[in-house]
């Protein structure tokens, strides 16, 4: 089990005349962090997948997560990617400082 926080420098976006489509966010040395697949609120969501180190992530957050997520990319100044392996795994964008634990995003 494993954890890796990364700082998010740009974004970029896809959007498709069918709804939301992928969010990609990168780093400061041009490398893709993560790539966020958006589905319908009422699908259940897939488990991210990780490269071995951690160093990119494919996720999958509901459609309604789209504004907020926009928002936070917009608005603030230190926004980051924290990756864990511990089960069940998840690819939480967030600001400020990364995450103690799991037990937070609880």
């Amino acid at each position: 089990m494993s954890c890796k926080v990364h700082e998010i420098n740009n974004y970029t976006f896809e959007a498709r005349s069918d709804g939301p489509g992928r969010l990609q966010l990168w780093g400061s040395s041009g490398n893709l962090i993560a790539e966020i697949d958006f589905i319908d609120d009422n699908a259940p969501l897939p488990a991210p997948r990780f490269t071995l180190a951690l160093d990119s992530a494919t996720a999958y957050f509901k459609r309604s997560t789209l504004p907020g997520l926009i928002n936070l990319l917009r608005k603030e100044k230190c926004v980051s990617v924290t990756m864990s392996t511990q089960p069940p795994g998840y690819v939480l964008v967030h600001s400020g400082m990364a995450p103690a634990s799991a037990e937070m995003l609880q």
